[in-house]
């Protein structure tokens, strides 16, 4: 299958390396293989992680494009409850 690439703004899940299943948002692109990422916590827009776009994969298309901490969490929190909602079902 294959995955649409990291865009800004995009939720994404990491696939590799020691945060491989969490969830960021890509707040940033600094080239055609590497993105900024952060969830506002560990990973705030001040102090992003560089990560290979290979290593995510999308999972809910773009929001905002300057979001503060507070809003990533919330986006995140938000998704993942509402992931947890659906699977329920």
């Amino acid at each position: 299958m294959h995955h649409s690439e990291p865009k800004i703004g995009d939720m994404v899940v990491s696939l590799s390396g020691h945060d491989e299943g969490k969830y960021f948002v890509v707040i940033a692109e600094m080239s055609a293989d590497f993105v900024l990422i952060a969830d506002g916590k560990g990973r705030t827009v001040e102090k992003p992680k560089l990560k290979r776009k290979k290593h995510l994969r999308v999972v809910a298309e773009s929001g905002e494009e300057h979001p503060t901490n507070a809003a990533l969490r919330k986006r995140i929190k938000k998704f993942i409850s509402e992931r947890r909602m659906y699977a329920e079902k």
